[in-house]
């Protein structure tokens, strides 16, 4: 592992059933799904059709203090990672709370921010064991949800993102989520495990990878 590096996601993705039991993560996940997908199937509702939707959740508070900012850093970071791996062209990042009643999608991703993502500079603390961001596998196949540990982020980032102002930090903060939410979103695209050597599809990123201007050396 790179000095500075952390692993992603567990290639056999063993880190996404740490906090689930078999039965209940099954269910929560039918669950949300059902609660999203509900107002797409609102028949003759809702006059512009999104293909594919990155929805992201987060605390009230939180969504307030990263949006536009992780809106803009999203869909710059998919324009970039399209030249190495085809992202589907139609995309738009929203807001979980912005999903209105009869809105339309082609395909849904739900992002799940967890903890602070809007305070990018803490206290230090040891890094804790485990993923920055994982996926879901249910019985071979890895469901349309990422899980990213802003905490967790906010902790690994804060080397890299020393001496930076609070736009900077903000801008390195929604730069880093952008690119662990993609990393985690071509899992499930490709509905693959594999990793690559280079680029952003790497096991392992270092802070730089995650905020700079190149991810991954490329």
């Amino acid at each position: 592992m790179p000095v500075g590096a952390l692993r992603l996601c567990h290639v056999k993705f063993r880190w996404c059933w740490t906090r689930f039991t078999p039965g209940l993560g099954v269910y929560a996940v039918a669950l949300v799904l059902s609660v999203l997908v509900s107002p797409r199937m609102a028949a003759g509702q809702g006059s512009n059709r999104v293909e594919t939707a990155v929805v992201f959740y987060a605390d009230s508070p939180v969504e307030a203090a990263v949006w536009p900012s992780l809106h803009d850093a999203f869909h710059s970071e998919v324009l970039r990672e399209a030249s190495e791996y085809p992202l589907p062209s139609d995309v738009e990042a929203m807001r979980g709370s912005s999903v209105l009643e009869g809105q339309q999608f082609g395909r849904i991703i739900q992002v799940h921010l967890i903890g602070r993502c809007d305070v990018v500079q803490q206290a230090y603390q040891p890094v804790q064991r485990g993923p920055l961001g994982w996926v879901l596998d249910v019985s071979g196949e890895v469901q349309p949800f990422v899980y990213i540990s802003c905490e967790r982020l906010a902790q690994f980032l804060n080397p890299t993102t020393l001496g930076m102002n609070d736009d900077q930090r903000r801008e390195a903060m929604t730069r880093a989520i952008s690119r662990i939410a993609i990393h985690e979103w071509i899992h499930i695209d490709a509905q693959s495990a594999r990793h690559t050597n280079h680029g952003l599809r790497q096991a392992e990123l270092s802070g730089y990878d995650l905020t700079g201007g190149s991810p991954g050396g490329r």
